[in-house]
């Protein structure tokens, strides 16, 4: 499909278009008439010659050309058939506004999009939707849009943010920010036949487009996805994601309104950090991140030392905890700065980091402008956060005041802050007003023309800041940007694989596992146990008995070979009696490791991304504390790293109250092997548990104490275990 000719057409007809006021029909018809002048607008109704003063036709093929891309604004029971006649009128792109499809969840409604889907495909139509409102593309003067408050604002650049959503609503908050500057607005709807993916390939390539802004309730390619966002890094184009439908309750609105099925909040936030995309949970900090991002894409900090200058203690205060509590860094001033801070500000101002400059009653520009330089100056700092004034709208005390001292209280702060960041040198600068009030238009465009963003409120403004921080730092590290999505769809039937099994999959990646050896008979005992090191465990080897301690399978600390065969006849007994239908293969006999801290590694396969490697505390503290992360393979040593220091548990691993620092090193090294064997296996493994790890003093790796493999049944691998069974 040509999505030229959807997104760049120089001929446009609007199906359905009429003068009903609030209709679809009626929004688009005004929307068409202000595309640009190198496009042809038509208009089809079959019952008026006229609408909104422009002649109609009353068929596709009665057009006096055929149109690149039609949009239609009819009952969901028709569009199936005038997109029938649109393709075989030689149409190759086409909108669908209406709802009614699989977004319902009815089979009436499925059939219906499959058979939009047939057409499509059978003409080879670039079709958007159904059940959006279309797109605006202000680099070209493009509009095919189904709803009001789309006015192109000519001092909106077109040089700017691709915003995406999968809903109608969201996609109209983002074009109702004046003060961001939009490439182009994608209500994607449904997204069956033309989808987010397709989209967000073809616009990454254009100049003008310098970042994304994406709301989704779903991803259909995973593959795509991660490659597109893998793209956008290298192209250096900050992408913000407000994934939605990430709770129980969410995920079933999601799935109600696209028909998609949204991934966890867990998944979405790891592919994230994977490829360094900003992962936001609601509307408001999803226009913020974009707005910080957008104004500072010419003019990104290079690092994450922030300073902040505030004009009273209580704002102070509230600025250092929230720093705190969202990740801000604030770093100490040098030396060198504090001496000149106290030189500039009354004795009684405290120069550190937030800075409380206490309040200027005169000569402010003037202060202003030494105090910026003078922290801006400090190496440890990377961009300054002023929250002195709000830039509300003017109310009446301000308008009196402005009379008095002959300037408002805006320009009073905006003057040295616009000024400042002209100087060469000088570090990003940007607003988090402490108080809800609405930011006056006229000041936050000058500010944003300087490079200076406004934020939200303090408590939006401040983690908005904390993962635009965390973006920053991203460019430091080296990121293994490939994906390991499945080649193919797989069934839901899963085996899972003995303990034994598990671990002679694990041998052959070189991990450390204790020496171990499965037994049927007493005779098989004493010929393995005669090759090992007391003390010994013994467990069920079965797959079919996952809990091996609840069903009395499992004895610790065996020290001769006479315990050995004790435990043998116990253990078989007790299995038998606890599931009688299980198959045993034997008795898995192993080398009892010393302990060390109880860490669990796994793989978990998402539907959409692939799998996923998973690091957290070991043992019963994995389901009580839930402290663990979460991370897209393939991954590298530096990413593993980063995976463990995001734990509570990171402090036990580097030596808590005078215990020894674990070896680390090779903890990560097992992370990063098994992040390849589950890209390699992609197509098989569904899950790995590796519980417990432990992990020993630096220098003395780690031991592998159990595992478990479970495959899918269709792949490679989840025969053997059906073979083994029907053997039994």
């Amino acid at each position: 499909m040509d999505l030229s000719k959807l997104l760049k057409p120089k001929s446009i007809a609007v199906i359905g278009a009429n003068e009903k006021a609030g209709s679809f029909g009626n929004y688009s018809a005004i929307n068409a008439l202000q595309n640009g002048g190198n496009v042809n607008v038509y208009f089809v109704n079959l019952k008026s010659p006229e609408v909104l003063g422009h002649k109609t036709y009353p068929t596709i093929k009665d057009l006096p050309e055929v149109p690149d891309c039609i949009l239609i604004a009819t009952p969901a029971k028709t569009c199936a058939a005038l997109l029938e006649e649109a393709g075989r009128s030689g149409v190759k792109a086409a909108i669908i506004e209406a709802a009614g499809f699989s977004e319902e969840g009815t089979e009436e409604g499925k059939r219906a999009e499959e058979e939009l889907i047939r057409i499509a495909r059978k003409y080879d139509m670039a079709v958007m939707g159904p059940n959006c409102i279309g797109f605006v593309n202000n680099i070209d003067k493009v509009k095919l849009w189904g709803m009001a408050g789309t006015d192109f604002d000519m001092n909106v650049r077109k040089t700017g943010v691709a915003f995406f959503a999968q809903s109608g609503t969201m996609s109209i908050h983002a074009v109702s920010c004046p003060y961001i500057d939009v490439s182009y607005v994608f209500s994607m709807g449904n997204s069956t036949m033309v989808m987010v993916e397709d989209v967000m390939e073809y616009v990454l390539e254009e100049p003008e487009v310098r970042m994304l802004a994406i709301y989704l309730e779903g991803v259909r390619d995973g593959r795509r996805f991660m490659n597109c966002l893998k793209r956008a890094d290298e192209l250096g184009k900050p992408v913000v994601i407000h994934a939605a439908g990430m709770s129980k309750k969410g995920a079933a609105a999601a799935a109600s309104h696209t028909g998609n099925i949204a991934s966890s909040r867990g998944v979405y936030q790891a592919v994230c950090e994977k490829y360094g995309a900003i992962l936001v949970e609601s509307i408001d900090e999803f226009l913020c991140a974009t707005n910080v991002l957008a104004t500072w894409l010419d003019r990104m900090p290079k690092g994450s030392g922030i300073s902040a200058i505030n004009g009273s203690g209580g704002e102070n205060a509230v600025c250092a905890d929230l720093s705190e509590l969202y990740d801000v860094p604030l770093p100490d001033f040098e030396e060198g700065t504090i001496t000149a801070l106290k030189e500039l500000l009354p004795g009684f101002a405290n120069p550190r980091n937030p800075l409380d400059i206490t309040a200027i009653t005169s000569d402010v520009y003037t202060v202003m402008m030494n105090v910026l330089t003078t922290v801006g100056d400090d190496k440890n700092v990377d961009a300054v956060i002023c929250s002195i004034a709000s830039f509300a709208e003017p109310n009446e005390k301000d308008i009196e005041q402005a009379k008095v001292f002959g300037e408002s209280l805006n320009e009073r702060y905006a003057r040295p802050m616009i000024d400042y960041v002209k100087k060469p040198g000088a570090v990003p600068v940007l607003c988090i007003p402490m108080t809800e009030d609405r930011r006056d238009a006229q000041w936050r465009r000058k500010l944003q023309e300087a490079g200076i963003p406004i934020l939200a409120n303090s408590l939006i403004g401040y983690k908005v800041l904390g993962k635009i921080c965390k973006y920053i730092e991203y460019k430091k590290v080296v990121h293994t940007l490939e994906n390991a999505v499945p080649e193919q769809k797989h069934g839901e039937d899963t085996v899972s694989l003995s303990e034994a099994d598990s671990k002679k999959e694990l041998y052959a990646l070189d991990l450390p596992i204790p020496k171990q050896s499965v037994v049927k008979t007493k005779e098989e005992l004493k010929k393995a146990v005669s090759g090992m090191k007391y003390p010994l465990v013994l467990k069920v080897s079965s797959a079919d008995i996952l809990h091996k301690t609840e069903a009395g399978g499992v004895q610790l600390g065996i020290e001769d070979g006479h315990q050995a065969e004790k435990a043998f006849d116990e253990i078989m007994e007790n299995c038998r009696t606890y599931k009688p239908d299980a198959v045993i293969d034997g008795i898995l006999v192993q080398e009892q490791a010393e302990p060390g801290v109880e860490m669990i590694l796994g793989i978990t396969s998402d539907a959409h991304f692939g799998p996923m490697l998973m690091a957290g505390m070991g043992g019963v503290f994995v389901e009580i504390f839930k402290d663990a992360a979460m991370y897209p393979c393939p991954l590298n040593k530096e990413e593993a790293l980063r995976m463990l220091q995001g734990l509570k548990a990171y402090k036990l691993l580097k030596g808590y109250r005078g215990n020894s620092p674990c070896d680390i090193e090779a903890l990560t090294d097992v992370m990063v092997k098994l992040s390849r064997y589950a890209k390699d296996h992609r197509d098989e493994i569904k899950e790995m548990d590796l519980n417990p790890v432990f992990v020993y003093p630096e220098g003395q790796g780690v031991s592998i104490i159990d595992a478990l493999i479970i495959k899918y049944k269709d792949r490679k691998g989840g025969e053997q275990e059906e073979n083994r069974k029907s053997d039994s």
